[in-house]
């Protein structure tokens, strides 16, 4: 009787029979062959040294029509990468590429990448209902991997002109109105500790979460007044196969190198910080005081928290950093000192994403006309 499941069966002269794959033909199709032997045990040895032999002759046919999978040269890519970017980046790029890269080409090998099959892609993205910003960094990481594939030779003659990349839309960020920012301010001050702290530096210095969670007393000078931003704390995607976890935290260095900065603490946020201070060691974190971190998630969730009771809509932590910027604009700041304050690269960038004009300041512009006559 054949073994079920096996196809493996014994013949009527006592021998053993396995049918099996032992290769296939250059366009693919399976070639079947008859394994022999004088017990069970000996034919499912001979199977299983033979699946070796087929599985190999199948990859090379298939590199020799499509070339090398995919979902290898993303592989290829992301080791490459790995060592040239930060950490949270990688987890980024990691994350984008078995999420919606490899799961979509995985029966592409990379001959079949062209402009047509990168523009079905996007449409399926588009139809799956991911929004246009979305697509268009998904589409930039492919690309990157798409040239990654050409430097190898496994892609040859990539037509960038005939690829569709989606029109993103850009949005201004919120901005904190006046009256909902006395009353954060208010409540902040009428309740003093450590998360009203945080909120107030984030508010009249502008840095952004990540850093301000990495914050340790050692990071700021109270006799000059300033706060030294060298690092950035963050939860990433853990890409160690190693491990069961999904998500790690990381220190890091920040964003940029013009991320590294120093930034003037205002007076009567300095004096509030004098009276929190104590004894703590130099090594405790600012939103804890203790040398235990306090995680970005975790703070938005108790910025959420003094919102409400402040009677203020929901609004990211975000919202502050803009605040900031929008209000030091509002103040007659120099842009080049915004932007350094910031930690961006280009005064270019924080006009076009961090400023926002109110109302009110376009018509107080607008009355400085005057008559000529």
């Amino acid at each position: 009787m054949p073994r079920r499941g096996e196809n493996i069966r014994k013949r009527k002269d006592n021998r053993w029979e396995c049918r099996c794959i032992v290769g296939h033909t250059p366009e693919g199709k399976a070639v079947y062959k008859s394994l022999y032997g004088r017990s069970y045990a000996e034919v499912k040895e001979k199977r299983k040294k033979n699946q070796g032999t087929a599985e190999s002759q199948k990859t090379e046919v298939i590199f020799s029509l499509q070339g090398i999978p995919v979902q290898m040269v993303c592989a290829g890519w992301l080791e490459e990468i790995r060592i040239q970017v930060k950490s949270s980046t990688y987890g980024r790029y990691h994350d984008t590429v078995h999420t919606h890269i490899v799961p979509y080409f995985q029966n592409m090998g990379a001959n079949q990448l062209t402009g047509e099959t990168v523009n079905a892609f996007i449409r399926n993205k588009f139809d799956s209902g991911l929004s246009g910003k979305t697509i268009y960094d998904i589409v930039l990481i492919l690309l990157q991997i798409v040239e990654y594939g050409e430097c190898k030779q496994y892609i040859r003659g990539f037509d960038y002109n005939n690829i569709c990349l989606p029109k993103v839309q850009k949005k201004q960020a919120p901005v904190l109105t006046v009256a909902d920012e006395n009353r954060l301010v208010s409540y902040c001050f009428a309740h003093v500790d450590h998360n009203a702290i945080g909120i107030l530096i984030a508010r009249y210095t502008g840095i952004r979460l990540g850093e301000l969670c990495a914050l340790t007393w050692r990071d700021i000078d109270l006799e000059a007044g300033q706060l030294h931003i060298t690092k950035t704390l963050q939860r990433i995607k853990d890409t160690d196969p190693a491990t069961k976890r999904k998500t790690k935290v990381v220190i890091d260095t920040p964003k940029s190198e013009c991320s590294v900065r120093s930034i003037h603490i205002p007076a009567f946020v300095l004096e509030l910080l004098k009276q929190v201070r104590g004894n703590q060691r130099l090594d405790c974190y600012l939103l804890s005081n203790t040398k235990k971190y306090v995680e970005p998630r975790l703070y938005q969730k108790r910025y959420t928290k003094i919102l409400k009771s402040a009677g203020i809509a929901y609004a990211n932590i975000h919202v502050l950093r803009h605040t900031f910027a929008t209000r030091a604009i509002e103040l007659g700041f120099d842009i080049k000192a915004l932007s350094e304050i910031l930690g961006h690269a280009s005064v270019r960038f924080t006009l076009e994403r961090y400023v926002h004009s109110s109302d009110e300041m376009k018509k107080k512009y607008m009355e400085k006309q005057v008559v000529c006559c």
